[in-house]
C-alpha cells in the first residue's frame, strides 16, 4: 500500500509541474532548455517516490529496533543503554553533518547532469538536422566537454560521501571497542557478568546496523530533497500574466466586440527595440496581412497578439477591454493560430487535431471530417495505414512539411475561434495544394477576423487591409491595389518577389 502511495505522488507531482509550466510565461520559458526542465521533473518526481519508500522501507524497521534494543538494556544496565542512545545521537549528527559539503556538491553533480540533460533531448529533437548535416561529431565533442567537467564534479562527490563513511566507521569502531573494554574490565572486578558482554556484541551490531541505515536513509533523502526542491522550484515560480490573483480581478473574453485596436505599441527583447510606435485598428470580420522583410517585427506582434507578452508600452485592446485586463485563457479560448512550422505530437493524427478543442470531446465526427475537408487532408488520411487512426510519430516526422502544413490548417479550423492568426500557413506545400487550401481558407475567413503574417506577397491580394512594417514600425498600410500604387516599399518588395 504504502508503494502504491510512493508511486502515486511522484507521477502527482510529475502532472502537477507539467501542468505549471504550461502557465508560466513564455518569457520564463526562454531561460531554460526543454531538457532541463524535463530532468527537472523526472529527478522531483523520483526524489518523491524515493523519499516516501525509504521512509517504510528502513526508518520504521531503524526505530523500533533501536528502541527494543535500548529497552532492553535499560532492564540490565542503565549506563549502557545510555551509552547507546550517546552513540546513535552522536553518530548521526557527526555523519549529517559531514554530509553538508558532499550534499552541496551533489547539487553541482545534479545541475551538471540537468545540463548534459538537456543537450542530449534537445540531440535527439533535432535528429533529422544531425543527420541531414552530419554535425554529430560536432554535438558529440559539446557532450565530450560536458563529461569531462562533470566526471571531475562527480570525483568530488564521491571523495566528500567516502570521507564521511569512513570517519563514521572510525567512530562505530572506536566506540565498539571503548564499552567492550569497559565490560571487560567490570567482568574482571566482578561487576559485570560475561553473558552482559556476549548480549552486548550480538546487539550492538544490530544498533550499529540501524545507525548506519538511517545515516544512509538522511544521506538519500538529502539527495532526494535536492531533486524535489528543483522540481519545486518550479512550482513556486509564479506567473506574471496568468497570476491567479490577477486573473480573478480580470475581465473574462466579451464575445460582441466590434474591432481590435493596437494603439502606440512598443516593445523591447532587452535593450534591442522590436516594435516602435504601432497603431492599426483591425474591424470585427477584416482579413489583415503583415508583411515585411526579416526581422521587421511581424512575429513579434503576434507573439503580444497571443498575449504571451505583457512589459509593453502601448495598448492592445479588444473591443472596450485591454488585453492586460482580460483574463488570457478566456481570450486565448476563442483564438486559433497556424505557425509557419507546424508542431505535431507523437499521437495520432485525430489526437493532434481533437486536443485543439477548447472543450475535449464536444465535437461531432462530422465535424472532425469537415475540417479535414476543408484543410485537403482527406488524400493523406487515405495513403496511412491506420487512416486518421495513425500515429503520425515525434514532431510529425511521419508526415512531409506540407502534410504537417495541412494538419495545423485542421487544428486551428477544428478550433472554431473567433480570431485566427496565421504565420505564412501555406509555405511548405505545393503550389497545386497552396491553392486549394487558400481558397478552402478564403471561404471561410469570413467566419474569422483574420490576421496573417505573410512573405509571399501573392497570397495576401485578397486582404481588406496590408501593413508594412519596417525596422519595427509601420511604414504604409492600405489594399493592396492602393499600396502598389503608392510605389513605395510595398510596391518595391513586390517587384523583387516578381523577379
Amino acid at each position: 500500500f504504502c508503494y502504491q502511495v510512493a508511486e502515486k505522488a511522484s507521477l502527482d507531482i510529475y502532472k502537477n509541474c507539467l501542468s505549471h509550466i504550461f502557465r508560466l510565461d513564455y518569457a520564463w520559458q526562454e531561460t531554460e532548455s526543454s531538457g532541463n526542465k524535463m530532468k527537472r521533473i523526472d529527478k522531483g518526481a523520483e526524489g518523491i517516490n524515493t523519499t516516501i519508500r525509504r521512509i517504510f522501507d528502513v526508518l520504521i524497521e531503524v526505530i523500533i529496533n533501536t528502541i527494543g534494543i535500548i529497552v532492553i538494556f535499560f532492564t540490565l544496565e542503565k549506563n549502557l543503554a545510555y551509552s547507546l542512545v550517546f552513540f546513535i545521537v552522536t553518530y548521526y549528527i557527526v555523519g549529517t553533518l559531514l554530509l553538508k559539503r558532499a550534499v552541496q556538491q551533489e547539487q553541482v553533480v545534479n545541475k551538471a547532469f540537468e545540463n548534459l540533460g538537456g543537450i542530449t533531448y534537445e540531440s535527439l529533437n533535432n535528429i533529422q538536422t544531425i543527420k541531414a548535416l552530419s554535425i554529430d561529431r560536432g554535438v558529440i565533442g559539446v557532450v565530450g566537454r560536458h563529461i569531462t567537467s562533470l566526471i571531475q564534479d562527480i570525483r568530488r562527490r564521491i571523495f566528500l560521501f567516502r570521507i564521511q563513511a569512513g570517519v563514521l566507521y572510525m567512530y562505530q569502531t572506536l566506540f565498539e571497542f571503548t564499552i567492550v573494554a569497559v565490560l571487560v574490565w567490570g567482568i574482571i572486578t566482578g561487576r559485570y557478568d560475561i553473558s552482559l558482554l556476549s548480549l552486548f556484541i550480538g546487539l550492538f551490531q544490530k544498533v550499529s546496523e540501524s545507525a548506519g541505515e538511517l545515516t544512509d536513509v538522511t544521506q538519500q533523502l538529502s539527495l532526494a530533497k535536492i531533486w524535489v526542491s528543483r522540481a519545486m522550484a518550479i512550482m513556486q515560480t509564479v506567473p506574471s500574466i496568468e497570476h491567479p490573483r490577477r486573473v480573478a480581478t480580470q475581465k473574462p473574453y466579451s464575445q460582441d466586440w466590434k474591432e481590435i485596436r493596437i494603439e502606440d505599441l512598443e516593445f523591447s527583447y532587452k535593450k534591442r527595440k522590436a516594435l516602435k510606435n504601432i497603431s492599426v485598428t483591425i474591424k470585427r470580420g477584416e482579413k489583415v496581412g503583415i508583411v515585411g522583410l526579416s526581422g521587421s517585427g511581424k512575429s513579434t506582434l503576434f507573439k503580444l497578439l497571443l498575449d504571451l507578452y505583457e512589459d509593453y508600452s502601448g495598448k492592445i485592446s479588444i473591443g472596450e477591454i485591454s488585453l492586460k485586463y482580460m483574463q488570457r485563457q478566456s481570450y486565448i479560448d476563442h483564438v486559433a493560430v497556424v505557425l509557419q512550422d507546424t508542431e505535431l505530437f507523437d499521437m495520432t493524427l485525430r489526437e493532434n487535431i481533437e486536443i485543439a478543442a477548447v472543450e475535449i470531446g464536444t465535437k461531432s465526427p462530422e465535424f472532425l471530417n469537415d475540417v479535414l475537408k476543408m484543410s485537403h487532408l482527406e488524400d493523406v488520411i487515405e495513403q496511412l495505414p491506420d487512416g486518421v487512426n495513425t500515429v503520425v510519430g515525434e514532431k510529425g516526422i511521419r508526415l512531409s512539411g506540407g502534410q504537417r502544413q495541412r494538419v495545423g490548417i485542421a487544428r486551428a479550423l477544428y478550433r472554431q475561434p473567433d480570431i485566427l492568426l496565421l504565420d505564412e500557413a501555406t509555405s511548405h506545400l505545393d503550389a497545386h495544394s497552396e491553392k486549394e487550401i487558400q481558397k478552402a481558407l478564403e471561404e471561410c475567413m469570413h467566419k474569422f477576423t483574420t490576421i496573417v503574417i505573410a512573405h509571399r506577397l501573392s497570397t495576401i491580394k485578397a486582404m481588406d487591409k496590408i501593413v508594412v512594417l519596417e525596422r519595427g514600425k509601420i511604414v504604409e498600410q492600405g489594399g493592396f491595389d492602393e499600396l502598389l500604387a503608392t510605389k513605395g516599399v510595398f510596391a518595391r518588395m513586390w517587384q523583387d518577389q516578381k523577379i
